[in-house]
């Protein structure tokens, strides 16, 4: 039977302390969606956009999104889909699902 992925090892691995724990303060703005843990959502979504071993930087760019006069739409499933110029993010009962940027 393989071993379970620990995935908040895998997110705050190599980081200084300073630096976890503004990870984990990131991390309230997220939503786990279908994932079984909080960590595995990010480290899965941040693989997905291309910021795979940058998990903090994927984290500050998706706080830091502005969503002034970015395009929204509501999605079937009752998320929001914000949308300006490169970049989106996807939000569910005020808490982030994804960031990421199109190329």
């Amino acid at each position: 039977m393989p071993q379970p992925v620990d995935y908040e090892e895998i997110l705050f691995n190599h980081y200084t302390e300073a630096e976890v724990a503004e990870i984990q303060t990131l991390m309230t703005n997220w939503d786990q969606a279908t994932y079984p843990t909080l960590a595995a959502s990010i480290v899965k979504h941040a693989q997905k956009h291309g910021f795979t071993g940058d998990y903090l930087r994927y984290l500050r760019k998706a706080a830091s999104f502005n969503k002034k006069g970015a395009r929204r739409k509501q999605l079937p499933d009752g998320a929001t889909r914000w949308h300006k110029g490169q970049e989106f993010l996807i939000e569910r009962n005020g808490k982030i699902v994804t960031y990421g940027e199109n190329s």
